[in-house]
């Protein structure tokens, strides 16, 4: 897909998602971890039947170590989101919103977005159909943590419009990252290395995020439906793609 319309698509999702949810309440989770469930379950999906297999296409021991790399790196940032990038934020209790958690959030949506500009770049491998998955892969997991942001600043901040320009920051990051990485020559250089360090990142992601929906341990119909459609769909795509 052309890059411009890669970054309209990324923009969009992000932007319209986190203010067209205005009503959405952090206390009204019903439907929202329904959503998150689906997304959690579709992106590990993905993960599991794109992104590794074409990370591993040809077998480098080193790709293994770099995925485990990105898994403790985000590991890492989850100290600075406080749980932002997964659709949770863990406050301690504090109703303010840390500079810590949005500036962590940020870095992890510029670097998420940085293999689909080396798609078509390395090696000589096709990665058009592959890099398409990676896109709505990303979209679907954005969505979600739009939404749970606004509910978030919508409630820190008093002034409306300062909610609103924090989602449309937060909108432009994957563009951003997007954008600098099609300008920067390593990245479309190693791209797979860049991959299998995302690869380890939406493992961290996908895991953490069908683990927490669950906390109580209760077994939830319709989270366990949205959840199998999740899976359902990324197989869907494995076969037609």
């Amino acid at each position: 897909m052309d890059s411009f319309w890669t970054n309209i698509i990324l923009f969009l999702s992000a932007f319209i998602a986190g203010v067209i949810f205005i009503n959405v309440s952090i206390n009204n989770k019903g439907v929202y971890k329904n959503l998150l469930s689906f997304s959690g379950a579709f992106l590990f999906g993905l993960t599991i039947l794109h992104f590794i297999p074409e990370v591993f296409q040809d077998f480098k021991i080193s790709y293994g170590i770099v995925i485990l790399l990105g898994f403790s790196f985000q590991i890492a940032i989850e100290f600075l989101t406080q749980g932002l990038d997964h659709g949770h934020y863990h406050s301690g209790g504090k109703s303010k919103l840390r500079f810590s958690a949005v500036a962590g959030l940020f870095i992890h949506s510029v670097f998420e977005a940085s293999p689909l500009a080396s798609h078509g770049h390395s090696h000589g491998h096709d990665h058009g159909v592959s890099g398409d998955f990676f896109l709505w892969g990303l979209v679907l997991h954005k969505i979600p943590v739009a939404i749970f942001l606004w509910t978030v600043v919508s409630q820190v901040f008093a002034k409306k419009w300062h909610a609103y320009l924090v989602i449309l920051a937060f909108a432009l990051m994957a563009p951003l990252g997007l954008i600098l990485s099609e300008h920067i020559e390593f990245i479309q250089k190693f791209h797979e290395y860049f991959m299998a360090f995302v690869v380890g990142i939406f493992l961290y992601i996908s895991t953490t995020i069908l683990y927490e929906i669950n906390e109580d341990h209760s077994f939830n119909t319709f989270k366990f439906i949205a959840i199998m459609v999740g899976f359902s769909v990324a197989i869907v795509t494995a076969l037609v793609g």
